[in-house]
């Protein structure tokens, strides 16, 4: 029987790290989540996972709790949204999760985004074998980045990423992996009102729009509307948003009701 890699992933920030195996290895298989239903037609959408499948010809399943692959060698899984029960761990070869923090810091699923809210000068990223418990099992391989004072979340996936890409060849999944040590912390699922700015100080919701601009955007209410901040600017301008410790200039917006925008032409356009 021939005998493949397994990755698992759901969503755009798995891509990276699908695409370094399938760059490295053609023998692999994918587990996916199905298409959702969105918008006002109910229309199904793929995840990106899956239209990076079919785009690139490689056989992929639907997840099932109580699937057995009996064809795969291991698996590696990234931005994965299902969490895998004890039976099926039980019930397949073991599974290395690609984790972005230097476990056991920040444990959870929203690690790069506490980064940033936390102010840490440095992360990295953490391959470890996934048992029972949340991000607690054996680490395989580790390797730490530094965080830049002006880091975006997205600046921070691209660089974790290409980490993993440039050190893929030398993590050996086959090692026993080492426990994890120190004290951990932990991180939480983000909900629409921690993406919210309106009563928060200058330099936290500075820390809000970097750490929110993949899972948000941040947004705040400017003139009785929804302002969504994609990004600011350290140049001052003549157009901004007032706080008490300062001015605010938003550069990338998307005001409510209308496209994305670059923050003085929506200024211009409501004048």
């Amino acid at each position: 029987m021939t005998k493949y890699k397994y990755f698992f992933g759901s969503d755009s920030r798995s891509i990276p790290y699908l695409e370094t195996i399938f760059n490295n290895d053609k023998n692999i298989k994918v587990v996916t989540t199905p298409p959702i239903q969105k918008g006002r037609g109910k229309k199904f959408i793929l995840n990106a996972v899956e239209e990076y499948c079919i785009n690139n010809e490689i056989e992929f399943f639907y997840y099932k709790s109580n699937d057995k692959y009996n064809d795969m060698v291991f698996g590696i899984s990234a931005s994965f949204s299902k969490i895998f029960n004890p039976n099926f761990l039980k019930n397949n070869n073991k599974i290395y999760n690609i984790h972005l923090s230097l476990l056991p810091e920040l444990r959870g699923p929203s690690p790069v985004e506490f980064t940033i809210l936390n102010n840490f000068s440095t992360t990295g990223i953490t391959v470890f074998e996934v048992n029972e418990s949340i991000d607690t099992g054996k680490i395989v391989y580790q390797e730490q980045i530094h965080v830049g004072s002006n880091d975006y979340a997205s600046d921070l996936y691209k660089k974790l990423s290409q980490v993993f890409n440039k050190s893929y060849n030398l993590i050996d999944f086959n090692s026993d992996g080492t426990k994890q040590t120190g004290t951990g912390s932990l991180t939480s699922k983000l909900s629409k009102s921690d993406l919210c700015i309106v009563n928060d100080n200058l330099s936290k919701s500075k820390l809000k729009i970097r750490a929110f601009n993949v899972l948000g955007p941040a947004y705040t209410i400017y003139r009785d509307k929804i302002l969504k901040i994609h990004s600011y600017s350290n140049v001052e301008d003549s157009e901004g948003i007032m706080f008490e410790e300062g001015v605010l200039y938003p550069e990338y917006v998307t005001p409510e009701g209308k496209n994305k925008m670059l923050f003085p032409d929506y200024i211009r356009g409501i004048k």
